[in-house]
C-alpha cells in the first residue's frame, strides 16, 4: 500500500512554514492546518523515527496528538533539508541518504557530503541543494534568537552546518541525561527564542532491534514522558513534538543481483526503501524486476513528478531521479553495499525507512501550549 505524502497542510513540509508564521513572519506557502497556540517562544522536539505505528505498538496514542505525514523519501536527510529550507524535496533536490548529483558526477552520501566509499568531497552542502536563506537566518531577521540542541555525533557535520546556518547557538549533548539538563536551561532563558531539539534514539534502536521491539517502545515511552515533563514546566513557550519519518519491519537485505546491476549506468541510490535506478534499458529492468521481485512497486521518472511524491510536478534536479523508482512493498529489500561495513551493518537492520508505506510516512504532531 502506498501512502501519499501531504504537502497541502497536513505534512512535515507545512510545519516548516508554520515556524516562520509563529513569529509573525510572512510566507506565501501553506502552513500546517492545525492551530498552534500563540506565545512568546517556541520549541520543536524532533524524535527521529517515532512514527505513528511505533507509538501505536508502544501504547502511546493516548498522548494527545495530530497526525501528519513525512516527506518523500521518508528519510532524515530529505526531511531535515525540507525543515530548514522551507522547500519541498522537488525544490531542494535531496532525494535520499545517497543521492546522485551532476555537480559531483556521482553518488553522494548527503549526511556527510562524502563519496560513498569514504572521503569527504571538496564541495559544501549548499552547492548540492537550492539557494536561499535557512530557518535560522529567517528567524534572526524577525528578532528571534535560535538554538539547536544536537547530539555531539551530528553537530558540526556538513549537513548540520547547512541546516543550522544563522542559528544563534549550537549546543551539543552526549546522552539523554545531559540532554534533559540542557533543555531545561534553554527553556528557562528570557527573550524571543526558538529552541530546536533533535533526538535520534528511537531511530537507532529501531534499525538495530526493529521499530516494534521492546527497546524502541521503551525509548519512545521515556522520550514522550520527558517531552510531557518539559511541557508542564516550561513557561512562555509553545512546545511542538514530531518525527521526521517512521520505520517498518524488514527481513535481512540482499545486494542487487549482478543481472540487474549489469543493466544500470550507476549503482542504485536513494534510500533503503526508495531505490532510484539509472538505466538505458528501462523495459528490460522493469521486466527483470517484475519477474524476480513482483512485490516491488515500480514508478517511472515522469510519474514520480506527476504524482507529486516530491511535493511538485517539476524539479530543478531531474537527473537525480534516475529513470525508475523502486519501492519495496514487503519485508524484502535490496541495498547496494558501497562498503563492507554497510553490508555487515545495514543489511542486518531489522527496521528501515525511506519508502511510502503508512508505517514510514505517518508521523505525529504534538502541540502543547
Amino acid at each position: 500500500m502506498l501512502y501519499q505524502p501531504d504537502y497541502d497542510g497536513k505534512g512535515f513540509y507545512n510545519l516548516s512554514q508554520s515556524l516562520i508564521e509563529f513569529f509573525g513572519g510572512r510566507t506565501e506557502r501553506k502552513g500546517i492546518s492545525y492551530s498552534i497556540p500563540n506565545n512568546e517562544n517556541l520549541a520543536l522536539f524532533l524524535f527521529d523515527a517515532m512514527g505513528i505505528s511505533t507509538l501505536e505498538k508502544a501504547g502511546l496514542l493516548d498522548h494527545p496528538h495530530e497526525e501528519i505525514t513525512s516527506v518523500f523519501p521518508s528519510t532524515t536527510a530529505t526531511a531535515l533539508t525540507t525543515l530548514f529550507t522551507g522547500k519541498t524535496p522537488a525544490e531542494h533536490g535531496v532525494f535520499g541518504f545517497m543521492t546522485f548529483t551532476r555537480e559531483t558526477g556521482g553518488v553522494v552520501n548527503m549526511l556527510g557530503v562524502a563519496h560513498p566509499m569514504g572521503p569527504q568531497l571538496p564541495i559544501n552542502y549548499e552547492k548540492l541543494t537550492s539557494k536561499g536563506e535557512r530557518l535560522g537566518k529567517k528567524l534572526s531577521s524577525l528578532g528571534v534568537s535560535s538554538v539547536a540542541v544536537l547530539p555531539k555525533s551530528v553537530s558540526n557535520t556538513p549537513m548540520s552546518n547547512f541546516d543550522d546556518e544563522g542559528f544563534s547557538a549550537i549546543t551539543p549533548y552526549y546522552d539523554l541525561w545531559d540532554l534533559k539538563t540542557i533543555v531545561n536551561k534553554e527553556l528557562s532563558k528570557k527573550g524571543r527564542r526558538f529552541v530546536y531539539v533533535y533526538v535520534p534514539y528511537v531511530d537507532t534502536l529501531s534499525h538495530h532491534y526493529g521499530p516494534y521491539s521492546e527497546e524502541a517502545k521503551e525509548a519512545s515511552k521515556d522520550l514522550l514522558n520527558f517531552f510531557e515533563d518539559v511541557t508542564r514546566s516550561a513557561k512562555d513557550f509553545t512546545i511542538l513534538g514530531t518525527a521526521d519519518h517512521g520505520q517498518v519491519e524488514v527481513d535481512p537485505a540482499q545486494a542487487p543481483p549482478q543481472e540487474l546491476l549489469s543493466l544500470l549506468e550507476v549503482p542504485p541510490y536513494g534510500d533503503s526503501r526508495a531505490m532510484f535506478l539509472k538505466t538505458r534499458y528501462v523495459e528490460k529492468v522493469k521486466n527483470y524486476l517484475s519477474d524476480n521481485y513482483p512485490e516491488f512497486y515500480i514508478v517511472e521518472r515522469e510519474d514520480v513528478l506527476k504524482q507529486k511524491l516530491l511535493g511538485l510536478d517539476v524539479t530543478a534536479f531531474p537527473e537525480r531521479l534516475g529513470d525508475l523508482l523502486v519501492l519495496p512493498q514487503s519485508r524484502r529489500l535490496l541495498i547496494y553495499p558501497y562498503t563492507d561495513k554497510e553490508a555487515n551493518e545495514s543489511f542486518n537492520y531489522k527496521g528501515h525507512h525511506g519508502g511510502l508505506s503508512p508505517e514510514e510516512v505517518k508521523i505525529p504532531l504534538f502541540i502543547r501550549p
